[in-house]
């Protein structure tokens, strides 16, 4: 079976073109991505603008184009903060201008999903796992173990594009802002999330772990030449590289957060303008948002999967027929 999976955020529309493959997982053949910023504003007023719901009907029209030409057999598309925030409406104005079923997870559900695609997408896999899936609306935390048996899910409402927006005013932001973002971060983790257990192991899930990780390693075998050098010493340390090319320790995550929210939009988007467009100005606070939970769980590291959200959606399509 071909399966279209598209998962729909509150800054990015994501397709992942997949078929089944032995072992009851899947096989990737395709994936996209498209900047939408659905949740522009909705922090804010808890409503989606007509320009952000065109965006996502844009998205979602040009992926239907590329899954016919994979000749998909089925379409699971699902909505997940911004959507939250929005209400059924959205569900409706999807299905009559595109034709397709557009489910809005709840937090948990989310969280379970990119647990799903988290566990399946590790090279290595044992023991207890927390994993986190930061994005744009919400951030989904999970400890459970490498077999998919979840003990605690945990859905936040603090993402970049939320951070971004209550926040920064500007780009680098001011002092007092970017402190004032660390005091909320900080109080949210310290009033939701239980203290570090020693047996649990960290595991990244979302893009921006994925793009954190491209950058360092890009930065170690200097591909990156831009004006960094000129921000920070903190720029040669960071070029000291973990023990596992999939890992990123918490210095090297502090560091990278000290350098970002010094720079200019342009320069952020310097650093990889193909995977950064569309999320320049939201990724220092992703960034952020990794840091203080590595510090609020104790951890000295943190493995970053492959794989994420659209793909435990594909693996729970495929493994029972259906999301719920």
């Amino acid at each position: 079976m071909r399966l279209a999976s598209i998962d729909i955020g509150t800054n990015s529309a994501k397709l992942l073109i997949s078929k089944s493959a032995p072992g009851n997982t899947l096989t990737p053949l395709e994936e996209q991505q498209r900047t939408i910023r659905l949740g522009e504003g909705v922090d804010a007023n808890g409503v989606l603008s007509e320009a952000a719901v065109e965006r996502l009907i844009a998205a979602l029209q040009e992926f239907q184009v590329i899954a016919g030409a994979w000749e998909v057999e089925q379409y699971i598309v699902v909505g997940t903060s911004a959507s939250r925030d929005a209400g059924k409406t959205l569900s409706h104005t999807v299905r009559e201008r595109t034709g397709l079923h557009y489910e809005i997870l709840s937090g948990e559900e989310e969280a379970d999903l990119s647990f799903t695609g988290a566990i399946a997408g590790l090279l290595r896999a044992n023991g207890n796992l927390v994993t986190c899936d930061i994005g744009g609306g919400s951030t989904e935390i999970v400890r459970g173990t490498y077999k998919g048996v979840v003990h605690e899910r945990l859905s936040l409402n603090i993402g970049s594009v939320r951070i971004t927006e209550r926040f920064f005013s500007c780009q680098p932001p001011k002092p007092t802002e970017l402190e004032a973002a660390k005091r909320f971060i900080r109080k949210l983790f310290a009033n939701s999330i239980a203290p570090h257990k020693d047996n649990y192991s960290l595991v990244g899930t979302s893009d921006t772990h994925r793009l954190l990780l491209d950058l360092h390693h890009a930065l170690v075998s200097r591909e990156i030449q831009t004006t960094m050098g000129s921000l920070s010493a903190q720029w040669e340390r960071l070029r000291k590289t973990g023990e596992d090319e999939r890992k990123l320790t918490l210095t090297q995550v502090k560091s990278w957060v000290e350098n970002l929210v010094q720079m200019e939009e342009s320069d952020v988007l310097a650093l990889n303008p193909e995977k950064l467009r569309g999320r320049s100005d939201v990724f220092p606070a992703a960034c952020m948002i990794c840091f203080e939970l590595m510090h609020r769980l104790a951890q000295r590291s943190i493995t970053v999967s492959k794989w994420g959200l659209r793909h435990g959606i594909g693996l729970k399509i495929m493994r029972d027929g259906t999301l719920r």
